[in-house]
Order: C-alpha cells, then structure tokens, then sequence
C-alpha cells in the first residue's frame, strides 16, 4: 500500500499563513533641543493571523497543529493533493497570503485532475470571475457532484445556490475523483454537515492526520 493521499482544503492554505511581515505603528519620542519631540515610526514585526482567534477553541487548536500536519508531507508519511481550482477558484480570494513560512508551511503538495476534461478562462475584460464560476459548475449535471452539493448543503432548492458550499462539492467531488483517503479541513460546520450525511466521509481534521 502507498502513502495515504490526503486532499488539501482551501481552509488548510488560510490558516498556515502564519508569518505576515507587516509595518505597524509605534509611537515614539526624542529629546530635542531641550524639548520632547513626538512622532510615529513604522515598526516591521511578523504577524500570526491565528493569534486573533479568540471566540473559537477548537478553530484554534486546529490551526496549531497545521505545522505538524504539514512535516508529515515533507517526510514522505502522507501525499498531499489539490485542484487548480483550489488555487485558482479561492485562494486567490483569500487576504494575507504572502506568508514567509510559505503555502502550507513548505509542504509539497500535488496538482490533480478535476473530474472531466476542460479549460479555463482566468479573467478578461467584462468578465466576473465569481459569476462564470457559479455559472460553469451549476450547469455540470453530474449524479455524483449532485449528490455531494445536496450533502454539502449547496443545493438550496428553489433557492440560489450556495457558491461557498458548491465549491466545498466540488473539491469532495476531485478528493473522491483522485482516490484520496481523506480531505483535510479547517471547515468545522462542512465537518458537522456531513458528519450528519447518510453516506460518511473520510475528513481529517489536522489532529487526525
């Protein structure tokens, strides 16, 4: 048997972004001619985002142990995996990224095939992004990728499709597509919706991988 293959979420790239190089203001005073002069200097210091979970424990202790989840990657214990999607369809929505401790702390992982063959339009004049991305992935009508929007909670009914939960189907939908055991979340409510799912998953939260 090989490694475990572990599809990565979009949550697991937000909360690794640890190490944010940011200026911030500090205040400062200097004797000068005899008098005290006032100002403000810009101060470079590394933020945790993490630290400012305040309200959410549990959130919390997950997030502390990305790093560990990430060394079992680099050591060769598991394989990591993701969409283009992933990266292309979220990531690039998501703010503080520019982390030094890297993606997912330096944790290789894989590119893998979405479930059918196609291309992609990435942006261009008159274009919303977000709006064709909704557009495309309603009009697939596969039984499956159905199935896990209505597990998801993305199938509303008569009522618009929830986007956020749709793309939670669709990298279920690639997770199951490429064989992977399990799909890593920081997603506590998709944990509990599907937890609740007559058909159970194979989610790995960072304790559990």
């Amino acid at each position: 048997m090989g490694n475990p293959r572990v599809f990565v979420d979009t949550t697991v790239l937000k909360f690794s972004a640890t190490e944010l190089p940011r200026y911030v203001a500090r205040k400062t005073s200097h004797e000068w001619g005899g008098t005290i002069v006032e100002g403000v200097v810009q101060e470079l210091v590394e933020i945790n985002p993490n630290d400012f979970i305040k309200n959410n424990p549990d959130l919390k202790s997950e997030a502390e142990l990305l790093p560990r989840a990430a060394e079992l990657g680099k050591t060769g214990a598991v394989e990591y995996m993701m969409s283009m999607e992933t990266i292309v369809g979220e990531s690039w929505n998501l703010r503080d990224m520019d982390s030094k401790s890297g993606r997912f702390y330096g944790a290789p992982i894989a590119i893998v095939d979405v479930p059918f063959d196609g291309g992609r339009i990435v942006g261009g004049v008159g274009i919303n992004r977000k709006e064709e991305q909704l557009r495309f992935f309603t009009s697939i009508k596969d039984k499956r990728f159905l199935e896990l929007q209505k597990m998801t909670g993305a199938y509303q009914g008569k009522r618009p499709t929830n986007q956020r939960q749709l793309l939670d189907a669709f990298h279920l939908w690639c997770a199951e597509h490429n064989g992977c055991e399990f799909f890593l979340t920081l997603d506590l409510t998709l944990i509990k919706v599907l937890g609740l799912a007559k058909k159970k998953f194979a989610l790995a939260r960072p304790h559990q991988a």
